[in-house]
């Protein structure tokens, strides 16, 4: 584990200040946990702002969501609170370096995972739908975008998981680009949604190549209805062993394409990033 090393090496913890405050989240409601998340963000942003921070930091402590791009400017981490009828909060910390040095923070907060968004609009990060982010993805044409993994608690009937293209803007950050080409047309985000009570997976895989070698790509679950007449109720759908993919478009400046019915030689590993703060359900959606 990343913490044992740095703690081999005679240091504490940097995620010392984090991990209480985490902790709170598992028993708090409304306002307090709004603050909780505020005081995790403030407690994140002291701990980049140190020195060689961005270098010696792991970018997925054990106890929350945190992804970073390959050449560690760009880090995100999320986190999630449950609420009583079944829906979550989430909060989250953009932290961007320039070449400069200097670190750019974008705080992040979305108080119920209630309403699925739109996947065909470019959101500012006050209009953030929450999420806790699991992967993050370069995009092969734009340097400044990324495709985050990220997966969504929803509701009570259905969970969610979604790509999430990031794009970091002279005047802010962004959420939704037109970079992913589906069957309907192109769209700022994908999303998958789905019966609470099962498990569907979404993972980044690298080119591969020898026999059971694929390109590039990004591999999820093909979903559909328990029954035909179920069509459209995603709280019906599920796996129906096909799996999905989007990989990278063949031309310059081309976005994702999306590819149905994809070979997948071995099943997908586990993607969830962490079990809830709150479990409602031992063996739901793990």
């Amino acid at each position: 584990m990343w913490c044992a090393a740095i703690m081999a090496a005679g240091q504490t913890d940097p995620y010392q200040s984090v991990r209480p405050l985490m902790a709170g989240l598992t028993s708090c409601s409304d306002e307090v946990c709004v603050a909780l998340s505020d005081s995790i963000a403030d407690a994140l942003e002291s701990m980049l702002q140190a020195e060689d921070a961005f270098e010696s930091l792991s970018s997925s402590p054990d106890f929350m969501a945190g992804v970073a791009s390959g050449d560690g400017k760009l880090r995100l981490y999320t986190w999630n609170w449950a609420h009583e009828d079944r829906t979550s909060g989430y909060g989250g910390l953009v932290a961007f370096q320039s070449k400069d040095g200097d670190v750019e923070f974008t705080r992040l907060l979305d108080l119920s995972s209630a309403d699925r968004t739109d996947e065909q609009q470019s959101l500012k990060a006050e209009d953030w739908h929450g999420a806790l982010y699991y992967a993050m993805v370069p995009d092969a044409v734009d340097k400044d975008t990324w495709l985050l993994l990220g997966w969504d608690d929803a509701d009570a009937q259905v969970t969610r998981k979604v790509i999430e293209p990031l794009q970091i803007r002279p005047r802010g950050i962004r959420f939704g680009a037109p970079v992913l080409q589906t069957t309907a047309g192109l769209r700022r985000r994908y999303i998958l949604e789905y019966a609470d009570a099962v498990q569907a997976s979404l993972r980044y895989q690298p080119e591969e190549r020898g026999r059971n070698g694929h390109e590039e790509r990004i591999v999820f679950d093909h979903l559909g209805p328990r029954e035909p007449h179920l069509s459209g109720i995603t709280a019906y759908y599920g796996p129906d062993m096909t799996f999905d993919a989007f990989i990278p478009g063949k031309r310059p400046g081309a976005p994702w394409v999306l590819e149905e019915k994809t070979e997948v030689s071995q099943a997908l590993p586990g993607d969830r990033p962490f079990v809830d703060p709150r479990p409602r359900n031992g063996g739901r959606n793990r």
